[in-house]
């Protein structure tokens, strides 16, 4: 199935574009708009794949009132920072503390309790998630949760 996208563009750049096709870069000017639209939408793409990168899209979710989408970002973040050898511990502790604001405004305490003990073992020291334990807990999660 092939779309047909209508676009105006400046004078200059339809200049260049002419040049590039007439230089034989591409056989013509709809090919080169394919091709730039094709590596444009492919660097979206895998733009998205950085962990650091999908912790700026879940906060922007959050600000925006999707905090399924956010959580989205956020696991995602997550799960491909599990497979780094050495993974930056920084930006870990701050996907899980995002993650557990997402979790909180979902309504799921206990999954966000879960997600900080998790946490607690990569980083058993860290006076962060300590305090974010007490604070999830003070919500009034039951008390069988795990200490």
């Amino acid at each position: 199935m092939m779309t047909k996208i209508e676009v105006e563009i400046s004078g200059e750049l339809s200049r260049q574009i002419e040049r590039i096709v007439r230089d034989g870069w591409f056989p013509s000017e709809e090919a080169l708009a394919q091709e730039a639209l094709q590596q444009f939408v492919e660097a979206k793409s895998f733009l998205g794949d950085s962990p650091r990168m999908l912790k700026r899209f879940a906060a922007d979710a959050l600000n925006e009132s999707k905090p399924d989408t956010a959580l989205k970002f956020v696991d995602r973040g997550l799960s491909l920072l599990a497979t780094q050898e050495h993974p930056d511990l920084t930006l870990y502790q701050r996907l899980v503390e995002l993650r557990v604001q997402i979790l909180m405004v979902l309504g799921r305490g206990s999954e966000a309790l879960e997600a900080l003990e998790d946490a607690r073992e990569l980083l058993p020291n860290n006076p962060a998630i300590t305090r974010w334990i007490d604070r999830v807990r003070k919500t009034g999660l039951p008390a069988t949760v795990g200490d």
